[in-house]
This record gives structure tokens, C-alpha cells and sequence, in this order.
């Protein structure tokens, strides 16, 4: 038995090694963050006034991408509710704490920071997680768990709380 020469051993391991890398978990949607009619709805029922959003960053900023895409989406929900001041007293920060999205299912936590008046008036760690069918528009769920995210902000008592009409 003769041995497989390496040049005809390579396309099967570039094939392997392709199918290896699709095989890697993403935690940042490959679609830009939409307003969804859920939070639009949750935050105009939320009675806050309009905050602005700050800075979002990630443990020894090791999920750089991730953290922009949820200070993204929070800011794109605010924006479309017509909730969102850039020049607001309040301002709304985060540290993303995991995001983790495969391609049947996903979790990201956020520990959410508001300020008013150099004062923090709200701390609170929040999870979101979802699943999803195999032959699911991934991307657009993807981003819904980080919508689901900033909706569980939305309905949190002590953020309404915070930044009350």
C-alpha cells in the first residue's frame, strides 16, 4: 500500500479546513442593528425621557465588535422611539459581560450603567438568550437576541426608575 502524496492531499485538507472555520461562532451579526416593533413598543411604554449612550466596551476589550454592535443596537431602538439625546443628562454605558450566537441558538449579557448628573442611578447585569432552527435567517436572529437584550432593559422597573419622564 503506497502512501497519498501531499499534492493530492491538499484540496482535502483545505476542504477540511474550511469546513472547520465555518464551523467557528460568531458573536456579532453580520446585519447592522434594526429597530424592532417589539422594543419600539417597550420603550415608548417605558415613560423615560430621551438618554444619551455612552461608551461600551468588553473585559480587557476582548469582544471589541460585539460591545459596539449592542451600544448599536440600543442606540438604533432609542433612536427609532424617539428616545435618543446625545446631549441627555443621562447616559446610558455598558460592559458587555459574554455573547456567544452559534447558528441554532445564542446568549449575550450586558452590565448596564446609567448616569444622571455624575451619579449612577442604575447597575444591573441582564441576560438574553434565544434558539433558533437550523434553517433560520441566522444573521437576523443573531441580532435579535441583542434586541432581546435591550428590551429586557426597557421593561426593568429600576431603569424606568432611573430616567423617568
Amino acid at each position: 500500500m503506497s502512501r497519498p502524496s501531499f499534492p493530492r492531499l491538499f484540496p482535502v485538507l483545505v476542504l477540511a479546513a474550511a469546513a472547520f472555520a465555518g464551523c467557528a461562532q460568531t458573536a456579532v451579526p453580520a446585519e447592522s442593528a434594526q429597530v424592532t416593533t417589539d422594543n419600539f413598543s417597550k420603550a415608548k411604554a417605558a415613560g423615560i425621557r430621551p438618554v444619551a449612550v455612552g461608551e461600551f466596551r468588553s473585559p480587557k476589550d476582548s469582544k471589541p465588535a460585539e460591545a459596539r454592535h449592542l451600544k448599536d443596537t440600543l442606540s438604533t431602538e432609542l433612536s427609532g422611539a424617539g428616545l435618543l439625546d446625545p446631549a441627555s443628562g443621562a447616559v446610558v454605558e455598558g460592559e458587555l459581560v459574554s455573547a456567544d450566537l452559534g447558528k441554532t441558538g445564542g446568549s449575550v449579557a450586558a452590565r448596564f450603567i446609567v448616569t444622571s448628573g455624575g451619579r449612577v442611578v442604575y447597575d444591573k447585569e441582564l441576560r438574553s438568550s434565544s434558539t433558533w432552527r437550523a434553517d433560520a435567517n441566522v444573521p437576523r436572529e443573531q441580532g435579535l437576541v441583542y434586541s432581546k437584550l435591550v428590551g429586557q432593559l426597557f421593561t426593568d422597573p429600576m431603569f424606568r426608575n432611573a430616567v423617568p419622564r
